[in-house]
Parts: C-alpha cells; structure tokens; sequence
C-alpha cells in the first residue's frame, strides 16, 4: 500500500519501472512505501521485444495510459553504455538483437515520457532488488546470473552495482568443454563462450526442444548445471558474494539450483569455505520474475530522490 499523510510527497507518487529483455519487455507501475521501502507493483503490461520503434511505442502507450509516474528506471537487456561522459550513455551498444544496436532507448523514453530516467542493466537491478528487498539480513556482496535469451552476471555491493569502466559482461567468459559435448555454441562473438554454450536458444539448438517443455530431462539440466557452475566458480574466486542467485527462464528451472549447487562443489574443489554450505549461496530469486522490474523502480525512486 502507499503511504500519505506523514511521509514525504515523494513516496505517495507512481514509479515508472521498465524491465528491457532480448525477449519481452515489461512495463510497470510501482508505488512504494517510505518507512519500510517496500515496493507494489499495481499495473504492468508485457511487450514482444521487436523492433526499437514499435516496442518503445507500445511502453510509451501503456505508461501514458497509466496514472502518471514521476519518474522512470529502466533495467535493458546489454550491453548498455553507462559511462556518463559518453556521448552515447544510455544507449543500447553492439548487440546480436537486429536493430537495436546503437538504440538510444534512454533519450527516446526521457523525450517521450517528460520524467527524470535512470537506465542500469537488467540483471544490475535484480541483483540490488534481490539485496535490498530479498530475505535479511542480506550479504554486503550479491551475484545476480539471468539464463534466458542471453546470459548476464552482475553483483551488488550495498545497493549498488560493481563495475568498472563498463558493466560486466560475465556471460562471455571461457567455459571448459564439457566431455562429450560438441556443440559449436552460438555466439556471434565468440562462438563458445557460456553464453554461447549454455543461454536458452543453444539449450534448443543442440537438443531440438524448447527449454520450457523439457523439465524431466536430467540430461539436459545436468549439463546445464556444469556450465553454469564454471560462472560460480569465477564468481567466487574474483569477487567472493555472499549469494549468487540465478534467475531467468533458464536459470528458474525447477531444480537447477540444486544441480548447479552440485556440480559448483567439483568445481571449487574443496578450495575456500564456499562448499561448505552452498544451500543458502546458490539460491533462485527470493523477488520471482519481478527481480528486475522491482530493480527497476529502486533506480526510478534513486532518480526522483536525487532531482
């Protein structure tokens, strides 16, 4: 529920929240609650992620015939240029998804909506949703991994994305080649990289079936587990999180938490403390599908605070 009366306007009024994937985008209104920072989804719409013009006009659309938000975080599928002295910050940078190289979706959503915008990546803000909204105490660092039409990694450090002088990009990281596994991979960059070897679209290229209608193949889950426990496994030994969660179509599977918690125990090979308790280190998201969209409404409330 919103609160009003005692607590500053701010917190009283709607937040945009925009949740960009190379599948789906989902467009939500939020309203939040100041004393407890939680946040309510009270509408929200899907939209096909086809060309930049028709599905920017569809979010455009459904937040004009919204209540009037105050102000917009968008959480984009990557990579996204986030250095504020680029001439192109906010925009959509090389990518496989046809069209949307070089979209300037920060600008054209700003331009369109007339609200204060703040863009991060996608899995950015569910790794700080999954920190600040997620079970409490949380860890001062979290790893967020989204498997679905892509693979992203990125980890929260109280509240706030670590990056460099970019975003991380840890879905095209090396990956050792499972034995007997020789599928060439599909990504356009690097051919077999755990992107490449381990996202949804190679998960149906190299068996043939969609990944949402195969939960009884163990085949398929295991070997999906010992790639994506190498992404442990670097995880842990570069920036040592509290909690790695894995989200997205893939990375929700029923199980697979289990199966990487597994395959993450051989990988670390007894090296660290990590193998000792991986129950509550990796984990699927405590937030569901709204990990990102919720992330998205924290930077929209960042925004609204800060102009």
């Amino acid at each position: 529920m919103t609160e009003t009366g005692s607590q500053p306007d701010m917190w009283s009024q709607r937040l945009g929240a925009l949740e960009a994937g190379g599948t789906k985008f989902r467009a939500a209104v939020v309203s939040g609650a100041a004393a407890s920072g939680a946040l309510e989804i009270v509408d929200s719409v899907m939209v096909p992620t086809s060309d930049p013009e028709t599905t920017l006009a569809e979010v455009v659309a459904f937040f004009a015939g919204s209540e009037p938000i105050s102000a917009l975080g968008i959480a984009s599928f990557g990579p996204v240029d986030l250095d504020l002295g680029s001439p192109g910050y906010g925009s959509i940078a090389a990518t496989p998804k046809p069209g949307w190289s070089g979209c300037r979706i920060l600008d054209r959503l700003a331009h369109a909506l007339n609200v204060p915008v703040g863009i991060q990546t996608d899995v950015e803000a569910a790794a700080v949703a999954e920190q600040l909204l997620g079970p409490q105490p949380s860890p001062d660092r979290l790893a967020y991994v989204t498997v679905g039409t892509g693979i992203g990694a990125a980890v929260a450090v109280h509240g706030v994305p670590l990056r460099g002088c970019r975003h991380s990009e840890l879905g095209h990281i090396p990956v050792r080649r499972v034995a007997g596994d020789d599928y060439p991979g599909r990504c356009p960059f690097h051919g077999d990289c755990l992107e490449g070897m381990a996202c949804g679209p190679a998960i149906a290229e190299r068996w043939g079936v969609d990944p949402a209608d195969v939960a009884e193949r163990s085949d398929i889950w295991q070997l999906e587990a010992a790639y994506l426990a190498q992404l442990v496994r670097v995880l842990c030994y570069s920036v040592a999180p509290g909690r790695i969660v894995f989200g997205g179509g893939v990375g929700n599977q029923p199980g697979i938490a289990e199966m990487i918690r597994k395959s993450s125990v051989s990988e670390l090979g007894g090296y660290g403390d990590y193998s000792v308790d991986l129950d509550d280190f990796v984990v699927p998201p405590a937030l569901g599908d709204d990990s990102g969209v919720l992330g998205a409404a924290l930077l929209a409330r960042a925004q609204l605070a800060s102009s």
